[in-house]
């Protein structure tokens, strides 16, 4: 049976997308093929005709899943400036960015995971980490070290208050977190 021009291709969005899902809220680790399959609405057979492995997968599906994200936040700027930037700390480090990582970027809800991976899963995640810090950057006094210091300060703000018991603690964690991102931006702004 043949199948419509571009099918391929749809159904390879649909299990990264899938792949994006479950991952966030399961961990790659812990979730597999079957599960991500189940998601997408497909059966595991048909996973090998789209990636050659899970880990192939894993880092396929970064880049569409933090555009995913950034989409489902209204991320559309065409120049980055420091309200953009503002908006952005806010979204980041909020609660309920916190309460949801199947829906959030995948750079905090993955990261553990992503340093006992292979070169192009790192290699796809570096990817997505430079391409927000170069979103940042103009809006932080065009300093990239800035950029990465406070993307630094989200991924990892957001992965501890995901990681405690204590939601007052959480709470707090991501109040400090953009407390010391307004810090580094009032920093940019005396420098300039």
């Amino acid at each position: 049976m043949r199948y419509a021009a571009g099918r391929k291709e749809e159904t390879r969005a649909r299990i990264l997308k899938a792949a994006g899902k479950v991952f966030r809220r399961h961990g790659y680790h812990a979730s597999g093929v079957d599960k991500v399959m189940e998601e997408a609405g497909l059966t595991a057979g048909g996973f090998y005709a789209h990636f050659a492995s899970k880990e192939a997968l894993f880092a396929a599906m970064f880049a569409p899943t933090a555009a995913e994200a950034a989409a489902r936040q209204g991320d559309r700027p065409d120049r980055p400036d420091r309200a953009w930037v503002e908006g952005f700390l806010d979204f980041y480090l909020s609660a309920a960015h916190r309460d949801r990582p199947e829906q959030g970027c995948p750079l905090s809800a993955l990261i553990s995971e992503v340093a006992r991976a292979g070169e192009p899963v790192k290699a796809s995640f570096e990817a997505v980490v430079r391409a927000v810090a170069s979103r940042i950057e103009s809006g932080a006094g065009g300093s990239e070290e800035r950029a990465l210091a406070l993307v630094s300060l989200c991924v990892g703000g957001l992965g501890l208050a995901r990681s405690v018991v204590d939601e007052t603690l959480s709470d707090r964690i991501l109040s400090s977190c953009r407390d010391q991102a307004a810090l580094l931006l009032d920093d940019a702004d005396d420098r300039a």
